[in-house]
């Protein structure tokens, strides 16, 4: 039996998902657009299981819920807004010619000019600043978060939660009263005067 061979145009195609171009992009992903990714996650999913848990009473299980999206909510935009800002001043430090040189020194192969001078290009015309600003940037909003995660997280989560449980408990309370409010019976109308009435 003769085999043909099979030339590559004529291969078969089966498509698909372009998983180069998914996993390049996926690299281009920074810090601040992971910390959104989760913080949605978070604000979506956990609620959700703190609403399941029936090892806990009802009023219980809202209160959860209510804590979980209110952390979620504030974790990701303190996050958000620490990370980016860290990064888009690292980008705006490596603009300065000094700072590049610094950082072109340090990231060298090797202490050569030559070494330097590739380091600087990279920097400079190769994206290399963005990429160094996402990675210096992200490191200096993990210490800053140390200090954001007591002074601004835990307490705008309190008042957030406070917020909405209030809210519930009010709710609760107009479900309550509704349910419980006494039916008051009117007389039924009559046509006949009352100072007719038992008159002959």
């Amino acid at each position: 039996m003769k085999v043909s061979s099979i030339s590559t145009n004529s291969a078969p195609n089966f498509g698909g998902l372009n998983m180069q171009k998914i996993l390049t992009s996926a690299a281009n992903i920074n810090s601040w657009q992971q910390r959104a990714a989760l913080g949605v996650a978070a604000m979506t999913m956990q609620p959700v299981i703190d609403r399941c848990n029936k090892d806990v009473d009802e009023e219980t299980r809202k209160v959860s819920a209510n804590r979980s999206f209110a952390k979620g909510l504030v974790g990701t935009a303190t996050g958000i807004a620490v990370r980016g800002g860290c990064m888009k001043a690292m980008e705006a430090v490596f603009k300065n010619d000094n700072a590049i040189e610094t950082l072109a020194k340090i990231t060298a192969k090797d202490k050569s000019q030559e070494a330097i001078d590739k380091s600087i290009d990279f920097i400079k015309n190769q994206g290399g600043a963005k990429k160094y600003a996402s990675v210096i940037g992200t490191i200096t909003a993990l210490g800053v978060m140390l200090f954001t995660n007591f002074a601004i997280d835990a307490p705008v989560t309190n008042w957030l939660t406070n917020k909405m449980n209030k809210k519930y408990e009010g709710d609760k309370d107009k479900e309550q009263q509704t349910q419980t409010a006494p039916k008051i019976q009117m007389p039924k109308p009559s046509l006949t005067p009352q100072n007719e009435q038992g008159g002959v």
